[in-house]
């Protein structure tokens, strides 16, 4: 099982790893209580982070088990960031978008 994070490609570089940090302790308390999320928490602890276009976005946002994160001085304020809970099959918008990096 893997934590699949998405962050929108217009997301500046230098504010990635707040707005990460930040959605990945929001997730955990809206996830705690889920079976998956302590699944994973307890036997994998794997993360994934994926640079994702708007259409891809707007897609895993419609997913279920799901939390949207932002900063409040980047891209307006708007959602930036998707923390996916964990879970046994993941879509394919997830498993074949790009892996983030910095550019």
């Amino acid at each position: 099982m893997k934590m699949y994070i998405a962050v929108r490609e217009d997301v500046p570089d230098y504010i990635v790893p707040t707005l990460v940090a930040h959605s990945v302790l929001g997730a955990h308390f809206k996830f705690k209580d889920l079976n998956d999320y302590n699944l994973w928490l307890t036997t994998s602890f794997k993360k994934v982070v994926l640079k994702v276009n708007f259409k891809e976005f707007l897609k895993i946002q419609e997913l279920e088990n799901i939390y949207l994160g932002h900063e409040n001085k980047t891209c307006n304020g708007e959602p930036t960031c998707i923390v996916i809970c964990p879970r046994e099959n993941n879509p394919k918008v997830l498993t074949f978008a790009n892996l983030w990096k910095p550019n």
